[in-house]
């Protein structure tokens, strides 16, 4: 134990596996579609594959890690007190980084067993994102319509959950089609159901 009362192998090692998770989501971020092998990721850090996989419990959870460490970083991009043009900025940010794009369609083909890490992370993120994107659609109203809408907080859930739904359903129509645009398609998207909510 050091002078300071932590530690040393210990703490050596959960910074060695921030380092690891910082670089293994720089060469996501970098790569294609295909996404990188866990070989050129190891390499980063001066490991082999074997030597990598010795800070996560399987490589599962190292992939499950990669995006929760993408998450964390999205999440310092905006707050609850921002409207909803700057959730749709974040989804537009995504589109050079296709390998982070494929890494979260498999995790999240992979999230409905309870006994893969991707359950968790994924059961996390929506109960974190419905009440952010219900807060952001809740001060977004249409640009070029002034009424005030105020639709009941069992409509703001819907229509966070009809938004989200379309921006991961899109990413797969992205990646077999680059030209289209999900950050336009979101944005109409979004009018639509603040428009839906006018009475009358």
């Amino acid at each position: 134990m050091n002078s300071d009362g932590s530690r040393g192998p210990y703490t050596k090692g959960i910074a060695k596996r921030r380092e690891l998770l910082r670089e293994a989501l720089r060469a996501y971020a970098e790569s294609g579609a295909s996404g990188p092998s866990l070989r050129a990721v190891a390499e980063r850090v001066g490991l082999s594959e074997r030597g990598l996989l010795h800070y996560f419990s399987s490589r599962a959870q190292l992939l499950v890690s990669i995006l929760a460490e993408r998450d964390q970083a999205l999440r310092a991009s905006f707050s609850e007190t921002d409207s909803i043009d700057v959730l749709l900025e974040v989804v537009e940010s995504q589109l050079d980084t296709p390998g982070l794009a494929r890494l979260f369609l498999e995790m999240s083909a992979d999230s409905p067993d309870p006994a893969h890490p991707a359950h968790d992370f994924f059961v996390d993120r929506y109960s974190r994102l419905l009440p952010l994107v219900q807060s952001m659609l809740d001060r977004s109203a249409p640009a070029d319509d002034p009424i005030e809408v105020a639709p009941s907080s069992a409509d703001d859930l819907w229509a966070a959950r009809m938004l989200i739904a379309a921006a991961d359903g899109l990413q797969i129509q992205w990646l077999l089609d680059p030209s289209i645009d999900p950050r336009s398609d979101l944005d109409r998207l979004s009018r639509a159901i603040r428009r839906s909510a006018i009475p009358g």
